[in-house]
This record gives structure tokens, sequence and C-alpha cells, in this order.
């Protein structure tokens, strides 16, 4: 037998952030999330209350994580005209203790309209006397609607708020910006694309903005603009790329304007945007790249599959190394997996497993909107919801990679408990002390124990 330290480990095992019995049928769902050195956040949809959608819950770790505590949940004051949606979670670049949520609060189901939320903490993140939560400006007492919230904090007390509306007639990107931590807002205007989903990511101190555009519709396209001042002014690198969506809301065709996906990363003049790319009878992931600062772009399969792809979210650690994430069908049930790219984008490794298991996954079209996955530190980060595993109930999940070294060891032993994951990253065994004692048929596996990670051929 020969035994290698492994320096692309498989992600670890799943933890449950969603932790108590969730009631019969009640998803848990669009999660994002957020870390700094000291925490790690997760902001999330829980339907498992009396109503519809009618609350968001927060939640935290402290030990890399391990294990979550609950901290709040937000409800809307009438939950039988009012539900709520479409959380999203900041941490301060600046201030390790420091983090913001965002959300919707929508009232009168048969034309609903919509107010942001937005909550920050001022003492320690995991205590609820810490936080506080207020309707984002411009209140317009839900005379218009409004939807799909998307915090960043730039550090400083610059905040941004990216958010679509129809307050001006069609519907378009609204950005709230805050020079003081929240105290005043201002509004900025992306007029000029219909648009209803927009995503932030910050590389330096250049911010990124992507967002889908139905100017050309039936086409549908997806528009990149830039910020070097903090977010108060926004340069177009025109749309990375257009295609049909097809006029159904579930696959092969995405004709849901959150489902068509536009999460965007950026290093240096290298800049990616993950999105459903139709594959004939099938919804597959694809990414738009560009490397000359947005002047070209190309655009291609991740891991072009006959199965059903939805969800991407993407991240980057360097000019070379992208990683994509998604949920993907298999069979009749689903897995999160992941994909990475060491030339930005030309090429991508095959698929492996985030999630160590199959889970049930309720459509509804094509899943939720969006799930969590950032790069931080060496590892990777990954939470996704709607996830019926072992439960009747859609919960959250949480997982991430281990830093090791690279170096050859031969007839190596590991001593103390370790799983057992096959190349792919599905998890085999739990909680083994003697590996001659299970019987594996021949071929490559990994040994995890604690942070360290070996690889087996056998």
């Amino acid at each position: 037998m020969i035994i290698f330290l492994l320096t692309d480990a498989p992600f670890g095992p799943n933890v449950k952030v969603s932790n108590w019995d969730i009631s019969t049928g009640m998803d848990q769902l669009e999660v994002s999330l957020a870390k700094s050195s000291s925490w790690i956040a997760a902001h999330w949809i829980d339907t498992d209350w009396s109503g519809w959608f009618s609350a968001n819950d927060f939640a935290i770790s402290s030990d890399g994580g391990a294990t979550w505590k609950f901290v709040w949940y937000i409800r809307p004051p009438d939950t039988v005209n009012c539900w709520i949606g479409d959380p999203s979670v900041a941490s301060d670049p600046t201030d390790p203790n420091k983090f913001y949520a965002v959300g919707m609060i929508y009232c009168n189901p048969y034309n609903p309209k919509g107010e942001v939320y937005f909550c920050k903490n001022t003492g320690r993140p995991d205590t609820v006397s810490s936080w506080s939560c207020s309707i984002l400006p411009p209140n317009d007492s839900w005379a218009y609607f409004k939807d799909k919230p998307w915090i960043i904090s730039l550090g400083g007390g610059i905040l941004l708020v990216n958010y679509t509306t129809d307050k001006y007639g069609s519907y378009e990107i609204d950005i709230a910006r805050s020079t003081d931590d929240g105290s005043t807002w201002n509004t900025i205007r992306l007029s000029g694309v219909q648009s209803t989903v927009a995503y932030f990511y910050r590389d330096g101190s250049t911010v990124y903005l992507s967002q889908n555009n139905f100017n050309s519709w039936p086409n549908i396209a997806i528009r990149v603009r830039k910020s070097t001042d903090n977010g108060a002014t926004w340069t177009s690198l025109g749309d990375a790329v257009s295609f049909y969506p097809g006029s159904s809301t579930s696959c092969p065709n995405f004709n849901r304007p959150a489902k068509i996906h536009n999460h965007i990363t950026a290093q240096g003049n290298n800049i990616a945007v993950a999105f459903i790319k139709p594959n004939g009878s099938y919804c597959n992931v694809g990414v738009a790249y560009s490397t000359n600062g947005g002047s070209t772009w190309n655009n291609k399969y991740v891991a072009q599959a006959s199965t059903d792809q939805v969800l991407p979210m993407i991240t980057s650690s360097s000019p070379s190394n992208l990683y994509v994430m998604w949920q993907e069908k298999v069979g009749s049930q689903w897995a999160t997996k992941w994909a990475s790219s060491s030339n930005w984008a030309t090429t991508f490794s095959s698929p492996g497993r985030v999630s160590d298991h199959n889970y049930t996954f309720n459509q509804n079209p094509a899943g939720h909107d969006y799930n969590g996955f950032i790069y931080d530190a060496g590892n990777l980060f990954a939470i996704w919801a709607n996830d019926y595993y072992g439960d009747d109930a859609g919960a959250v999940y949480f997982t991430r990679t281990s830093s090791t070294s690279l170096e050859e060891a031969v007839d190596r032993v590991i001593t103390g408990e370790f799983n057992i994951y096959t190349v792919d990253g599905r998890v085999v065994a739990r909680n083994i002390k003697d590996l001659d004692k299970v019987r594996l048929p021949k071929g490559v596996y990994f040994l995890k124990a604690k942070t360290r990670v070996i690889k087996v051929i056998r």
C-alpha cells in the first residue's frame, strides 16, 4: 500500500446548520455565507413557522463550522399578509466581530410589494442583544416591488446593498450606499438595463457587480460593471454572455430571473461569472470569463453532463485559480458538487463532491435562488440548502476543505479515528480506527483525520 499526503483535500464531513427537527415538508433555503477570522455566519429562509416563508434565520460558528449557534430570526409584523425572504449576510473586512444582514419583507400576496430590512451587530455577533434591524432607506412603505437584496461591506463603515425595484417603471438594479456604517444611505440607480438580480465581489480596490440583463428579451444577457471608488460610481464592462433561456421555469428551460444565475468573482484583470447554460434537454453550469478586464469574453460548460445542474456559485483565490459549486441531479436524487480550474476557466477538473451524501431536493422549480461558497485563507467554505437527507424536510448543510502539505510517505499508519472517502469525495465509512479491517474494492481513497488528509491506493 502506498500513501500520500495530498494538497487538494476533499471536503470534510457535512454539518447540519439548521440542527433541529424541522417539520415535515418545510424547506430551509436560500442560504448565504460570510466569514471573518473569528466567525462564520449564515443567513437563510426558514419556512418551519406558521405562515408562508415567514422567518429568516441567522446562525454563527466560532469553531470553523464544526458547530453552529442559532442566534436570531426576523419575521414580518403581519404573518398573514406579509412574508419574508432573500437573506444575504456580509462580514466587515476590518473588524472580525462585525457582521451585516439584509433580506426582504413582502406584503400583499395579491399584488406583492417589498421593503429591504438591514441588520447589524454592535457587540458579539453570537449574542442576540447585540443586533438591531431597520428598514433600508428609502422606506417607501411597500408602495413598490423590491426584491433580491445583496450586501457587501468594504470596511471603514462603507456598505453597499443592491436590489431590484420597479419604482421607476421597468425593473432596474439600485444600490443603497452608506459611508457611516448604515446610519445614513444614498441611492445609486443603475438605470438603462432591465434587471432583477445582481451580485457583488470585491478584489482589492475594485468592486465588481454582475446583473442579469433583459434588454434583448427573449434573449437574456449578463451585464458586468466595476467601481474603483468604493461603489460611488460604476463603469459598464458590457455583457459577458447572452443566450435564450427557454419558455418555462424548469429545466431544460430556465425562464425565471434568479434561476439563470450570474454569480461573480475576479482577480486582477481576470473576471468570471457562473450561470446556467442550456445543454439540450438539460440545465448545465457555465462560466463566462475574461482575462483582459472585460474587454472580451468567452464562455464554456464547467462539467457538461446529461443531467440537470442548478444554482452555480463561484469564487477564486488567485488570477489562475477558480472554484465553482453547484447542485446536480444524480439518478432520482441530488448532490452538491464542485470543480476547479488552475488556468482561469481554460480547463476545469473533473467534478468532485461537496456533499458527503445524496439527497432529495425540492426543485420547485429549479431549487431556490442561491447558496454560499467562499474562499478564505487557503480553504473553501460551502453551504447549501433544500437538502432532504435522512429527514422529511429540507435542511441547511455546511462543509469546508482542510489545508494539508504535499509530501510522500510509504507504509504510513494513521492513528485515531478517520473517515474514508472515494476519489470524488463521497463518504464510504466513518469513525474508522483500523484500515485493514475495512474491506474496500481496489481503487483510490482519501482518509481524513481531523485536518490531515491521506490518499490511499489499494
